[in-house]
């Protein structure tokens, strides 16, 4: 039992220290830097990329079904030389 309590004890002081850098790292609010501008124009620009993607696989199920085999088909021509 020792060695489960050492480690819930180590599990314990980590998610304390990522909790501390987290902190940290974070900015104040109102205070985005241009990294802090930047970094949520790329997350908003990757979910709008992703809702698009969504959206098309709904729109064409069947074309995106044969899309992905044919490149899985292709991928593994190429890796099999």
């Amino acid at each position: 039992m020792t060695v489960s309590s050492s480690l819930r004890s180590e599990l314990d002081t980590i998610r304390a220290e990522l909790s501390r850098l987290r902190q940290q790292a974070s900015p104040a609010e109102g205070e985005t830097g241009p990294l802090g501008t930047q970094l949520a124009e790329l997350n908003r620009l990757v979910q709008d990329m992703l809702a698009d993607a969504e959206e098309t696989v709904a729109e064409h199920p069947v074309a995106t079904v044969a899309g992905a085999l044919a490149l899985g088909i292709l991928i593994g021509r190429l890796t099999a030389r």
